[in-house]
């Protein structure tokens, strides 16, 4: 601090390194909270759409229940993880990645069907956040994410 209240101009040099590195310090952090911004939209999107699929499901096996069937025979696995993979943007088996309008890139997820006392599905994939500054792309942030969507039985 003795070099800052220093008369002869010295101290200048000091204050604009400390400016510089405050200034990338914030940078950094802004560029932080951006990418924990996109990837918390991104999970809560791609949990809604596989929420409205088991939950549109779950109205199926409800309305077999009406009819007297017995819902363990009524569920389809096969068809639950397909319609699953369908919701969360991956329609067929030829889809590697789902690209969103904002660069960001999910690779196919990887499915485990859960059962119980429900039914459910649990998806496993990598989001890509693309990392950019200054209008300049330099890498690919990559962040697994596990999302789980259960009808739970009352």
């Amino acid at each position: 601090m003795r070099a800052l209240r220093n008369n002869k101009g010295e101290s200048y040099i000091y204050l604009c390194v400390i400016v510089i590195f405050i200034t990338m310090l914030v940078s950094v952090l802004i560029l932080y909270m951006g990418i924990t911004s996109q990837v918390q939209t991104q999970k809560r999107d791609t949990k809604a759409k596989l929420d409205g699929y088991i939950s549109d499901y779950s109205v199926e096996i409800f309305n077999a229940l009406k009819q007297g069937q017995n819902f363990t025979e009524y569920i389809d696995w096969n068809e639950l993880e397909a319609g699953a993979m369908s919701a969360v943007g991956f329609p067929n088996d030829t889809d590697s990645e789902y690209v969103y309008k904002n660069g960001i890139r999910m690779s196919r997820p990887e499915t485990e069907l859960l059962s119980g006392n429900g039914f459910g599905v649990k998806i496993s994939y990598i989001a890509y956040f693309p990392i950019e500054w200054n209008g300049t792309k330099y890498a690919d942030l990559q962040i697994p994410v596990n999302i789980t969507s259960y009808y739970k039985f009352k």
